[in-house]
Formats: C-alpha cells, sequence, structure tokens
C-alpha cells in the first residue's frame, strides 16, 4: 500500500532522531507485510483508487437479443438506459501514538516498535473492518466506531432487500435475503445459489452466475463445522448412502473475524466472485494511502507519530450475494 511519510521534523530531533528511524523501518516494513486483514479486502471487495472527493457508480441496461430480420430490413433499435447510480463519499480515518521521553531514557526500543508496527496494523485492521461491516451487515446503514454509515445500493434499497427493482419496466422486484437457516445438509445451499444463478440484471435477463463463495461470523463453529465437512468430503456429509458429495471442490469459506452475532444465531452469506468482479460488486476506494507525520511535541518533548488515511466501501450492484439465517426477508418453502 507504499504508506506516505509527509513529514519527519521529529527525526531531525538529535535525542530523538536514532529511536526515531528504527520505529519509521517498522513501520515501511508491516506497511509491506501480508496480513490475514489484506486478504479479507481482496477476498471481498474491488479495491480501486480515486482521485475525488466521492466516486459515483453506475452502469448501463442491456441491449436485447438479436433478432430475425428480413433482407434489406434494419432491426429494432435498442433502448439502453443508466441503471441506478449512487455515490459513494470517502471518510477520513486517523490515528495517534506517542513515544514518551521517558521510554527513550529507559531504552523501551521494543516498546516504541511495537507501537509502530501496531499503528500501521490498526490502519490494515480498519479497512478489513469497513469491508466487513459494509458486507455482513442488515439494513440501510452499518457501524464504523460511533459513525453510521451508508449501505444502501443505487436503487435505493439496503444492500440485502426483498425489493430490488429493475430499471426497464417490467422487472420484478428480487430478493437477496432470507431467512431460512443453512441447515444440515447442502439443501439450502443448492437452493440459495440456484436463486443467485438465476437473478435478473435490470434489463430482465438472467445473469446466470455462479455462488462460489460462502462468508460466515468468527463465532458461529458449530456452522463453521458444518460447511468445511460439506464442501470438503468425498461423499454426503449425514448420510449412509455411498453417493458423489457434489459440493466438493465448488465452494471457497471465508470466516471473518471481525463479524461476530449473537449466541443462538447462524447468519451466512453466498458470493459470486465472478459477479462481484464483473458488476463491481462491492468496492473499497482508497482516496488516500496510510499518510504517516512525527513531531516532538515541545511541551512534553514526546515525540508523536499521526496517521491518516481516506477511504470509502459501497456497492454498485447486489446481485453477487445473497444472505441467508437472516432475521428478515424471504422464505423459501
Amino acid at each position: 500500500m507504499a504508506v506516505i511519510f509527509s513529514q519527519n521534523s521529529g527525526l531531525n530531533d538529535d535525542f530523538w532522531k536514532p529511536v526515531g528511524q528504527v520505529v519509521k523501518s517498522i513501520i515501511q516494513d508491516t506497511d509491506t507485510e501480508k496480513t490475514q486483514y489484506d486478504k479479507i479486502v481482496t477476498d471481498l471487495a474491488n479495491v480501486e483508487k480515486s482521485k475525488k472527493y466521492a466516486e459515483k457508480m453506475t452502469g448501463l441496461t442491456s441491449t436485447g437479443n438479436f433478432q430475425i430480420v428480413d433482407e434489406g430490413d434494419a432491426p429494432d433499435q435498442d433502448e439502453i438506459q443508466e441503471t441506478f447510480p449512487k455515490l459513494i463519499v470517502h471518510k477520513q480515518y486517523m490515528s495517534q501514538i506517542t513515544c514518551t521521553q521517558q521510554m527513550r531514557e529507559d531504552g523501551e526500543i521494543n516498546v516504541m516498535r511495537t507501537m509502530g508496527r501496531n499503528l500501521v496494523l490498526g490502519y490494515k485492521r480498519t479497512r478489513s473492518e469497513l469491508v466487513t461491516n459494509a458486507l455482513a451487515t442488515q439494513g440501510e446503514k452499518f457501524s464504523m466506531g460511533t459513525r453510521e454509515l451508508d449501505k444502501t445500493t443505487g436503487d435505493g434499497e439496503a444492500l440485502f432487500s426483498t425489493a430490488h427493482p429493475g430499471k426497464k419496466a417490467g422487472v420484478s422486484a428480487q430478493s437477496n435475503v432470507f431467512t431460512n437457516a443453512f441447515g444440515n445438509d447442502a439443501t439450502m445451499l443448492n437452493r440459495l445459489q440456484n436463486v443467485g444463478r438465476n437473478f435478473l440484471n435490470d434489463s430482465g435477463i438472467v445473469q446466470g452466475y455462479t455462488f462460489d463463495t460462502i462468508i460466515i461470523p468468527g463465532n458461529c463453529p458449530t456452522l463453521e463445522d458444518l460447511i468445511k465437512r460439506i464442501i470438503r468430503s468425498d461423499l454426503i456429509v449425514g448420510s449412509n448412502n455411498n453417493d458423489v458429495n457434489t459440493q466438493k471442490g465448488l465452494w471457497n469459506l471465508i470466516v471473518l473475524p471481525q463479524w461476530t452475532v449473537a449466541e443462538g444465531k447462524a447468519p451466512y452469506i453466498l458470493m459470486s466472485k465472478e459477479a462481484n468482479k464483473e458488476l463491481r460488486g462491492t468496492v473499497l476506494f482508497d482516496r488516500t494511502p496510510l499518510d504517516v507525520r512525527n513531531w516532538v511535541d515541545d511541551a512534553t518533548r514526546n515525540l508523536n507519530w499521526n496517521g491518516r488515511a481516506r477511504m470509502s466501501c459501497g456497492f454498485n450492484n447486489w446481485r453477487h450475494v445473497i444472505m441467508g439465517g437472516a432475521d428478515a426477508g424471504s422464505t423459501l418453502t
């Protein structure tokens, strides 16, 4: 991600310079280190750069199928419309650490190294939490600390909704949120992936995407164990029949440690990686990468390190994800 050091005045101080250089090196090393937080972001979202205050996300409706026409005749003119636009506004994120003069005098180098490392890990963890909270919640808002952020799509509905409209006339409302529990076998997995495969686009054309990723909270071990057996066993789980397991090798399981649910709850999300990429479903915008400044405070003589970044997460489309086990939604019978 290439951390930027926009000010290093603290490293010009003779007292702090040797230690400051060590902390700066740790910050740079941690920035290039690949962590679970980086993987969560790239697994769930399309990461894009931005040079604007906000990003408008939209698309176009599909053209119709080719028509049979008589010799010399022209086909009917296709009507192409802009799909539902969505404006994603970037937010500022900041954090700060302080290396005290007493730490420097007492030679607590390892403590200050850890503080520098934690500053960068905090930034990476924030990006991961932003994507996790945006994706893995119901409703029109999601929380980041004490702030409430928007998670509606361009059609004005929450990401997970029972009433997603189509853009062109005649396209019925569609649901991508269901109350059905995962169950004890692959039955509901099959049914929901079939729902996703048959989602209609804004023109009413079946998309046909393959859903290949299961996303679950980090505190549902029973559900996690069941899914691992369903998607990795050679034979059908929970059956005495010597029959092939048709789910083996088709799914990738992502367990999100930053997504926790109340006891007794076991929601799950199915995602199509192909749809997420082609439709720009979930997008994380990096407006300003991690920018670190340091300075010596004259009053305390402490060395301060301040990290700042701007980013946002939003949804250009909803058709790449389905939630099951939801508190409210449609119910398959």
